[in-house]
């Protein structure tokens, strides 16, 4: 059983009933949990958290953005008390909206909270008891400690959290038998791969239940390697996978595949560049390969497993590096995204409170401002299919730097109206191009300049 804490730093605690919206889908999960620190569901203390020894907690959960020497402090505390840390939420991983307060100072937004409010009283004062002092600014909270795990999305899709937390347990509440594949147990009498139909059953732990393998479902490595490879099979599979390039559906099996067996984070929205999977597009060129039955492969290997294992694993990132329909780095919001694709030319930008959006249009083309193309996909689009711009509260996709300056110079660049009104549309891009990512962008926070008399 896993030790799990969340904290809540300064936030709205929206991820959080993310998390909640889930309901019965936790069921299966909570039986493998030992929620230590869940102050925003039960009434724990700081010291109950404070009281663990360093490094027992499994799992800690940061929600939320740094905006006070407490909410540094709590950081502080977690990362001492956890192995794993995981910042989600667009506020802990990007800086999200309340980080457009890095754009002025401090002294301006007390001022104006406190002291030029209109629904103030007057004579009202900036409050300085037994409150935590305000921080100069909003920080990036990858500086401030060592994040282990991102998950964006403001809030992140309740499916994306439940998913996260059951990768950091494993697979709770499935039996597997790593002594028999899922070959063993399949209940089909015509093998899938025998109709030329991708399927890992050969080198995936046999495992119950077994539902959707029995209507025809391929087996994805839902439970993870087996020690006992089907070897005819796993022959078939083999040469499935290299006699001509996979499918855009294959691919996609694929990548699930290999994500969960490999054990790397099997959630494509969460995982970065250091994952070999992703390596074999964005990192070609450090990729080793070696040869096996005239087939040019990965050379890749499982410790541990049978050779014919690594064959197969090997020879499907070898189709992902050189197939068209595996782009990672182009992940976007735009790829989950079902509307007509067509070109990216604007005629000219309008609000989002003007007309009525054609559902089957690209929203872009139609002028309102969707960060689609540069944001990171994960949400399925979710905001799109409410005929709704996408925000960008996923962040930046992996070939963007930096999403601000990206956004700034892209949604220009593509309108053919007159310079003049698109300046005028774009009357604040730091606060439209950049309201999730301010603390982790460019922009970064407004610095003082002090000017000394003499």
């Amino acid at each position: 059983m896993a030790k799990i804490a969340f904290m809540q730093l300064a936030s709205c605690w929206g991820s959080h009933q993310s998390l909640l919206d889930a309901h019965l889908s936790l069921l299966h999960l909570f039986p493998e949990m030992d929620i230590v620190y869940w102050p925003a569901v039960v009434d724990f203390k700081m010291k109950d958290l404070i009281g663990y020894e360093d490094k027992s907690v499994d799992v800690g959960f940061l929600e939320g953005f740094c905006r006070t020497e407490q909410d540094r402090a709590n950081v502080d505390i977690m990362r001492k008390k956890c192995k794993t840390l995981v910042a989600y939420g667009s506020c802990a991983v990007l800086g999200g909206v309340p980080g457009l307060a890095n754009l002025f100072s401090i002294e301006e937004l007390t001022s104006r909270k406190f002291l030029d409010n209109e629904f103030l009283d007057p004579g009202a004062t900036i409050p300085d008891q037994h409150v935590p002092k305000f921080l100069e600014f909003i920080p990036d909270l990858h500086k401030v400690t060592k994040i282990d795990v991102d998950l964006v999305g403001c809030p992140p899709k309740t499916g994306n959290i439940v998913g996260l937390v059951a990768a950091v347990l494993g697979t709770p509440g499935k039996k597997v038998d790593a002594k028999k594949s899922m070959c063993d147990i399949c209940p089909l009498k015509t093998c899938l791969l025998d109709k030329d139909s991708l399927c890992y059953g050969p080198i995936t732990a046999a495992g119950d239940p077994i539902g959707k393998l029995a209507k025809g479902y391929p087996v994805l490595g839902e439970f993870g390697l087996t020690k006992k490879i089907h070897m005819k099979n796993a022959e078939k599979l083999f040469k499935k996978i290299t006699a001509q390039p996979l499918t855009r559906e294959e691919v996609q099996q694929t990548v699930e595949t290999l994500m969960m067996t490999l054990n790397s984070v099997p959630l494509g929205f969460m995982v970065g560049k250091a994952d070999p999977i992703r390596a074999v597009k964005l990192d070609p060129e450090s990729i080793r390969t070696k040869t096996v039955n005239e087939k040019e492969i990965v050379d890749f290997t499982v410790e541990g497993y049978p050779e014919i294992l690594n064959d197969i694993i090997g020879a499907a990132m070898a189709d992902l590096k050189d197939n068209l329909e595996y782009d990672d780095s182009a992940q976007t919001v735009c790829t989950q995204c079902e509307r007509n694709i067509v070109d990216k030319e604007v005629v000219r930008y309008k609000r989002d409170y003007e007309g009525f959006p054609d559902q089957e249009k690209c929203l872009l083309v139609q002028g309102y401002v969707c960060m689609g193309p540069i944001t990171k996909a994960g949400c399925g689009a979710t905001c799109i299919r409410a005929n709704s711009p996408c925000l960008g509260c996923y962040g930046p996709a992996i070939n963007v730097d930096d999403y601000a300056s990206k956004a700034m110079s892209l949604f220009p660049s593509i309108c053919k109206d007159d310079p003049e009104n698109i300046k005028k549309f774009f009357s604040d891009p730091a606060g439209l191009f950049a309201r999730f990512c301010v603390p982790t962008s460019s922009l970064g926070h407004k610095v003082e300049e002090k000017v000394e008399e003499k």
